[in-house]
C-alpha cells in the first residue's frame, strides 16, 4: 500500500485533513439556484466561536441576458459552477453583487450603475428560525467572485437558502465553505509568547478577537482612587490559581487597588490599557499592542482587531513583572479577514 504524506478524506461534505487541528477542517456545501430547498451543514457551529464563511460563484436569475441594460456591466459567458440542468449561458450575479442585468430589469431604473450590492442568498444560524444575508463591506470581486463573511456559532448547523421566484429560469451554483477560527489561550501568569499554527499570508487581511479579564495585582482589599468596581473573578480562570478579583481586560484597566501607580492620575476608570498584551506579525522581531478605537466593553470584555499578514504566524505575549501574583486568561480567536 502506498502511504500518502497528507491524507485527505471527504465525508458528507466535510473536508477532513488527517492530523490537522479543528480550525483547519473545512465543510464544503453547494447551493443550487434552481431550488428553494435550504442546504444544511453536517456540523453544529459552536456557540461563542467565530467561523469563516466563503461563498464563490456566478449565476443568473433572468430568462436571458442577450440584451443588457444601459447601466449594466458586461455579463460573463457561463456560470463559474454550472447547474446540472439548465441553459448555463450568460450570468450577471455573484454572492454579493449584481454586475449585469437585462434591459427590462428594475435595476436599470435606479441611479446606481453596475455593480450593485444585492443578494438572493440567506443564511440561518439558529436552526431555521431567522434568515438573512451575511454582512459584508467587501468590494466587488470580478476576478474569482469569492467573498468572506464572519459568522458567530449558535450550537446549530449552518443553513443556506436561495430566495427567488420563479426558480425555473435560474442556473449556476455557489460553492460554500465554512471553517472555524483558530483558538489560542494567553495566560497572564506567563511571559512566554503563544503562537498560532495558522501562518498569516503576506499582505492579506486577518481578524482576531481577544476576550477575558485578569488581574496583575495580588488582591483588591481596597480599591484605589478613581477606580471602578472590580469583577469578582476572571472570565477565564488560570489553572492552579486562587483567581481573585480582576480589573483588566485586553483593552482597558477598569479597576485597580489602593496604592497602585494608576492613582497618580486623575483620569477615571476605565483607562485604555496598551501595555499588558502585545502581538508580533514579523516572527518576533517587533512587538506592539494592536490598534483599536473600540469603547470599553463591560458586558463581555471582547475586542476585535484587524491586521495584515507578513508571512509569519501570529504571536501574542503578556507583559508584567512579576507574573506570580497574576490571575486570569484571555481567549483569542483568529480568522482570515472577512
Amino acid at each position: 500500500m502506498r502511504r500518502l504524506a497528507n491524507s485527505v478524506t471527504l465525508c458528507t461534505g466535510m473536508l477532513l485533513l488527517a492530523g490537522a487541528p479543528a480550525w483547519a477542517q473545512k465543510e464544503e456545501l453547494w447551493l443550487e439556484t434552481q431550488s428553494a430547498t435550504p442546504i444544511r451543514g453536517t456540523a453544529a457551529l459552536k456557540r461563542g466561536t467565530p467561523y469563516l464563511l466563503t461563498m464563490k460563484g456566478t449565476y443568473n436569475t433572468w430568462k436571458t441576458l442577450d440584451k443588457t441594460g444601459s447601466k449594466s456591466g458586461k455579463p460573463e459567458p457561463t456560470p463559474m459552477f454550472p447547474s446540472p440542468k439548465g441553459a448555463n449561458k450568460l450570468v450577471g450575479i455573484d454572492p454579493e453583487f449584481v454586475f449585469a442585468w437585462p434591459t427590462d430589469s428594475s435595476l436599470d431604473k435606479g441611479s446606481q450603475p453596475s455593480p450593485v450590492r444585492a443578494s438572493s442568498i440567506q443564511v440561518s444560524l439558529d436552526g431555521g428560525k431567522t434568515w438573512k444575508h451575511p454582512s459584508s463591506t467587501a468590494p466587488f470581486n470580478a476576478t474569482d467572485h469569492a467573498y468572506n463573511y464572519e459568522l458567530a456559532g449558535d450550537d446549530n448547523a449552518l443553513q443556506v437558502r436561495f430566495v427567488d421566484s420563479p426558480y425555473s429560469d435560474n442556473y449556476g451554483r455557489v460553492q460554500i465553505s465554512v471553517q472555524p477560527a483558530e483558538e489560542l489561550w494567553l495566560d497572564s501568569r506567563s511571559g512566554a509568547p503563544i503562537r498560532s499554527e495558522l501562518v498569516l499570508e503576506k499582505g492579506k487581511p486577518y481578524r482576531f478577537t481577544m476576550q477575558g479579564t485578569f488581574s496583575a495585582w495580588g488582591g483588591f482589599t481596597t480599591v484605589g482612587a478613581n477606580s471602578g468596581k472590580p469583577d469578582p473573578s476572571p472570565m477565564f480562570p488560570s489553572p492552579n490559581r486562587a483567581n481573585q478579583q480582576v480589573g483588566i481586560d485586553p483593552e482597558f484597566v477598569f479597576a485597580w487597588p489602593k496604592g497602585s501607580g494608576l492613582e497618580r492620575s486623575s483620569e477615571p476608570s476605565p483607562r485604555r490599557n496598551t501595555g499588558s498584551i502585545e502581538i508580533s506579525l514579523d516572527g518576533g522581531k517587533t512587538w506592539k499592542h494592536p490598534s483599536s478605537t473600540a469603547p470599553f466593553n463591560a458586558t463581555d470584555h471582547k475586542y476585535t482587531y484587524e491586521v495584515s499578514g507578513d508571512g509569519n504566524a501570529l504571536q501574542v505575549r503578556f507583559l508584567d513583572k512579576p507574573y506570580g501574583d497574576n490571575s486570569g486568561r484571555v481567549r483569542i480567536f483568529l480568522l482570515p479577514g472577512a
